[in-house]
């Protein structure tokens, strides 16, 4: 009863105030921005190194690195720190232990409260990259700059594709790509949403998944952050129960 009242509760609330939705629309403003920009500078260095038959090569490697990083940074989220954390809580933290309390709650999410705290992410690395990492005027920086721009796209779509995951009936064309492997499927994802709920934590296609469950990596890594970090206490197991139940 408690669980179903903070579901009905967290359904009839915005998923973020007001003011943190127009910042996350400024971020995919900045993101599409310095999409092109960097899209722009690739373009210039495809032109003068050549090459660019390895562009797809690049782009998969790209969209596993990003899928790799979203099982960590879901991990993260799960496990470690609190909707009281000062700013990634309510921003980052919350939202993602919100999901487990209401996983179809996602469902609902309008395109910016979806998509706009992974674009907030990305934006201070793509300014970086594009201030300081030569993508035009050397052959590493063109290589580098590909492999980083795809990355920032696949981990712009990663939530999007963890959207559709989570639908009964989402459009053809995406169910399509999900049954080919190409992006998270709700067969797949549905696995992590199963009790203890410590498993399968990426959501960008999911690759990954069951090397990472084979090796029990996450397991591992959690021990070892809660002996090497100080303050990092685990989850109690009613707490666990209680927030990470879906």
């Amino acid at each position: 009863m408690i669980q179903e009242h903070r579901a009905a509760k967290r359904e009839s609330e915005p998923r973020s105030s007001r003011a943190h939705w127009l910042l996350e629309l400024a971020g995919i403003a900045a993101f599409s921005v310095l999409a092109i920009l960097l899209g722009a500078e690739v373009y210039l260095g495809a032109g003068g190194f050549g090459h660019a038959w390895l562009l797809p090569a690049v782009a998969v490697l790209a969209y596993l690195a990003a899928d790799l990083a979203s099982g960590f940074v879901h991990f993260l989220a799960d496990n470690f720190g609190s909707e009281e954390t000062p700013i990634l809580g309510p921003n980052f933290i919350g939202p993602f232990r919100d999901h487990h309390v209401d996983p179809e709650g996602i469902t609902r999410n309008d395109f910016v409260d979806n998509n706009g705290n992974n674009c907030l992410a990305s934006v201070p690395f793509m300014l970086l990259v594009w201030l300081f990492v030569p993508v035009a005027t050397t052959a590493w920086g063109y290589f580098f700059g590909a492999f980083f721009l795809m990355v920032c796209l696949a981990v712009f779509l990663t939530n999007q594709f963890h959207q559709w995951a989570h639908m009964d009936a989402p459009p053809g064309w995406v169910a399509r790509l999900q049954g080919w492997g190409l992006v998270l499927s709700k067969e797949h994802h549905d696995v992590h949403h199963e009790s203890p709920y410590d498993t399968y934590y990426c959501i960008t296609v999911g690759v990954w998944n069951p090397l990472l469950d084979r090796l029990r990596f996450f397991e591992r890594a959690e021990r070892l952050i809660r002996r090497t970090i100080p303050g990092t206490d685990p989850l109690l197991r009613s707490e666990r129960d209680g927030s990470l139940n879906g």
